[in-house]
């Protein structure tokens, strides 16, 4: 018979976390590459445009990130997913041979590439918060008519 052994939930296996940072770290491309795409995004609104690309790209980094950080324990997937994201937007910021540039030079750009790399390692390297204490006032299913204050009297 073959024997099962049974792993704590809180422990993983090197190679188990190794997988899920490289599979952190694509979707951290895929991001990367789709927000650097559509940062300059802007939209004509009367007589004024507003440039919502940026804000959406960063704003997209940073709910994912801050997700992923608050939902995961382990800091690799976080680490993978800030790694793809910085290696998608500093590949496509550098200029190519091809003459094709995706981030402009410009303040906007530059802005672009820093702040999109910032925010990405802000949420990878950010320290474990801890967690809230433990209740101090009984907490029961349904309300029996006693005051939390004063557990003895009971209306019968």
């Amino acid at each position: 018979m073959t024997e099962v052994i049974e792993q704590p939930a809180g422990e993983q296996r090197t190679g188990e976390r190794i997988l899920g940072a490289l599979l952190y770290a694509l979707l951290g491309l895929i991001v990367g590459t789709v927000t650097t795409f559509l940062h300059r995004g802007r939209v004509e609104l009367f007589d004024t445009t507003l440039w919502v690309g940026i804000v959406l790209g960063l704003a997209c980094i940073l709910c994912l990130g801050i997700g992923l950080r608050m939902y995961l324990v382990d800091r690799w997937m976080t680490t993978g997913f800030a790694a793809g994201v910085v290696a998608a937007v500093g590949a496509l910021g550098l200029w190519n041979p091809g003459s094709s540039v995706v981030v402009v030079g410009d303040a906007f750009g530059l802005a672009w590439l820093a702040l999109a790399s910032l925010i990405a390692a802000a949420c990878a390297f950010w320290p474990q918060l801890p967690s809230r204490r433990a209740r101090t006032t009984p907490v029961r299913d349904e309300y029996d008519g006693r005051s939390p204050t004063n557990l003895e009297e009971s209306p019968k």
